[in-house]
């Protein structure tokens, strides 16, 4: 069973997930967002908000958002390289964590590495929910 963001403790570290990057699946992303911008970033080997979104769902495999969660905030840099075959290692990190008034805000923060250990993407996440909040759905 998954774990809720709600029961995680300051520092708390996610297991660090290996992602296959592949053209395939980075063509069934760009077709998936519909933005024909994204063909401009093609020289990347991959849009960098595909990286986003990948770390993003590692860390929602291992901890479910709680009921009443609201995403208040988003910071995100990217250093990519050129290659289109890539494995790529995201990790994740409770940095933060405060209650106030019923509410926990909790910060997360987030990177993704290339296989040599080159940082590719690194940012931070900001949610609130209610104290009680358990997982959703």
């Amino acid at each position: 069973m998954t774990l809720s963001l709600a029961a995680l403790p300051k520092g708390h570290e996610f297991a660090e997930t290996r992602i296959k990057l592949t053209s395939e699946w980075v063509a069934g992303y760009v077709r998936s967002v519909e933005d024909d911008a994204i063909g401009s970033v093609v020289e990347f080997g991959f849009p960098p908000l595909a990286l986003a979104a990948c770390s993003i769902r590692a860390l929602l495999d291992q901890a479910a958002l709680p009921d009443g969660a609201i995403h208040v905030g988003q910071e995100l840099s990217f250093s990519l390289n050129r290659d289109t075959e890539s494995e790529v290692v995201a990790r994740a990190r409770v940095a933060s964590r405060g209650e106030r008034q019923g509410w926990v805000l909790m910060g997360i923060e987030l990177s993704v590495e290339s296989e040599s250990g080159a940082v590719m993407m690194s940012g931070r996440a900001t949610i609130t929910f209610p104290v009680s909040g358990g997982p959703a759905g």
